[in-house]
């Protein structure tokens, strides 16, 4: 059975694009705990996750997240090829979501919400929770984020 199953913040800009068949695809990198035990800083490290989302899901990701947001991720693990200009062939993993759930709750609306409100996602309530029991707080994370080319939202 191939089910992931994340908690973490999105550390990333959502990109959100339409493929040549007209379907629309959200890309996200989530920044996730990985574990309880702080390093010698006295940060907890984190695992940095590639989030696919496609249609309607897609659709919310543009509209709602926020770097920074914490999110809950239900999906299932993809490994995908490529090859390089100069011939190597590269495999990555990345998350295809079926659900994402938001966790925080915050008043401000995403940018492309304020330019063009979408009455069926402008109707769409934000659950008014904290963080799952059970998982630690990400802003004492300590991220290598150099090597994903990312700034840190916490």
């Amino acid at each position: 059975m191939n089910i992931v199953i994340l908690s973490g913040r999105v550390a990333t800009d959502i990109d959100s694009r339409v493929t040549k068949d007209g379907r629309l695809v959200s890309h996200f990198n989530l920044a996730s705990p990985k574990g309880f035990k702080k390093n010698k800083e006295g940060k907890i490290p984190a695992e940095f996750h590639r989030i696919n989302a496609w249609g309607k899901i897609a659709e919310h990701c543009r509209d709602f997240l926020l770097k920074g947001r914490q999110v809950n991720v239900r999906g299932h693990l993809s490994t995908n090829t490529y090859t390089t200009k100069d011939g190597k062939r590269l495999n990555f993993s990345e998350v295809t979501a079926d659900i994402v759930e938001f966790v925080d709750y915050r008043k401000e609306v995403a940018p492309a919400q304020q330019l063009a409100p979408d009455a069926e996602s402008a109707a769409i309530p934000f659950p008014e929770t904290t963080a799952p029991i059970g998982v630690p707080a990400l802003q004492d994370m300590s991220i290598s984020a150099e090597a994903y080319g990312v700034e840190i939202p916490f």
